[in-house]
């Protein structure tokens, strides 16, 4: 009847006795953890670089960011377990305009093209190589050259945080404004469909800001994915903004996604091939075609390109909203009255004259 219990008593005495023992040991056993761990990690890395033929990248204080054959890890692992190769791509944000260019600051490069073409996957394999590089890791490319990222910024993905009042726009714009209040000339921003979640307009407003606030204030290296193909025209006006693609081809009328990433702006989204390719039923695909080419027999180029040359840059923009109003008669007679001293026959006599002064 008592051997249950002195079996018990036994183990906890042993137990005690070696918690007792490991307390006494504490600093050696956290160096052997840490030690392990150090080994664990670097043995890890050694092992993936040697069976995925990745490289060793040069890292250094500079502004470059060059990178050649560059692949996604996880991405190219599971396309390999199925058989399927995956498509490198190269990646230059290097602030290296052109001799006569004397701006700092790294590169923008706007990337456009359909959805499933891999634009997501672009950017986020370029903030992997970066990190992985600054770790000591080597890196999935045939060539890195990167110079040390202070901060890596990120705004990928649609989420919402509704338990806080959040809408999925609302998340959006938080964390731009923190990319945007926080980047320095030194970091790695990387963007995914910003202005997304609004109207077209609003949406291609606030993308076309945050685009010449990145390269007026921010000046950091950047990956920008949109569908707004308007903001490719700023590339006229924005010296280190570059344009780069997602190649896509036609076979037969159906959509070929290629997944290489060239220099340029895609013309068109795809995206009513995206939806017959996700099961949309005929009828919706057939009338989203109508509806589609109603609404391109209206050249858009044209105004768009008179708007990037219309529109001031937004460094302008404020110096021009910092400087005080010039005189003006209108706006001088309505500061002479005091609407609280006047009768309503004087008040509408007032509005009278203002309106005369207007149309003379």
């Amino acid at each position: 009847a008592n051997a249950g219990d002195e079996a018990l008593a036994l183990e906890r005495t042993v137990f005690d006795e070696l918690a007792a023992q490991s307390q006494g040991r504490a600093v050696e056993i956290e160096a052997v953890a840490k030690a392990l761990a150090a080994v664990d990690v670097l043995a890890a890395l050694a092992e993936i670089a040697a069976d995925a033929n990745w490289v060793r990248p040069k890292v250094d204080d500079s502004l470059d960011f060059e990178i050649v054959g560059g692949r996604h890890p996880v991405v190219e692992e599971a396309l390999r377990s199925r058989g399927e190769p995956f498509v490198p791509n190269d990646c230059d944000l290097t602030g290296k305009i052109g001799k006569n260019c004397s701006e700092s600051g790294g590169r923008i490069a706007v990337v456009t093209g359909p959805n499933m073409a891999g634009k997501s996957t672009f950017l986020r394999q370029n903030a992997l190589i970066a990190v992985l590089a600054q770790i000591g890791s080597f890196v999935p490319a045939t060539k890195a050259h990167i110079g040390v990222v202070d901060r890596l910024f990120s705004r990928v993905g649609a989420s919402d945080d509704l338990a806080r009042g959040r809408s999925t726009f609302m998340v959006e714009m938080v964390e731009t404004a923190a990319i945007l209040n926080q980047a320095s000339e030194k970091s790695l921003v990387i963007l995914d469909e910003i202005g997304r979640g609004t109207a077209t307009y609003d949406g291609l407003s606030i993308a076309w800001a945050v685009m010449e606030h990145l390269h007026e204030a921010n000046r950091a290296r950047a990956l920008f994915a949109t569908h707004f193909h308007e903001l490719t025209h700023l590339g006229q006006r924005l010296p280190r903004l570059a344009n780069l693609c997602m190649r896509v081809t036609d076979w037969n009328g159906e959509v070929v996604f290629l997944h290489e990433v060239a220099k340029g702006a895609a013309d068109r989204s795809y995206g009513v091939q995206v939806a017959r390719l996700a099961g949309l039923p005929a009828k919706v695909v057939e009338r989203a075609r109508h509806i589609l080419a109603e609404l391109e027999q209206t050249d858009r180029r044209a105004p768009v390109a008179r708007l990037v040359a219309d529109l001031p840059l937004f460094a302008i923009l404020e110096s021009q909203s910092a400087a005080p109003a010039k005189g003006d008669p209108l706006r001088t007679a309505l500061d002479a009255l005091n609407p609280d001293e006047m009768t309503p026959r004087a008040a509408l006599d007032a509005l009278y004259a203002l309106k005369k002064a207007a149309d003379s």
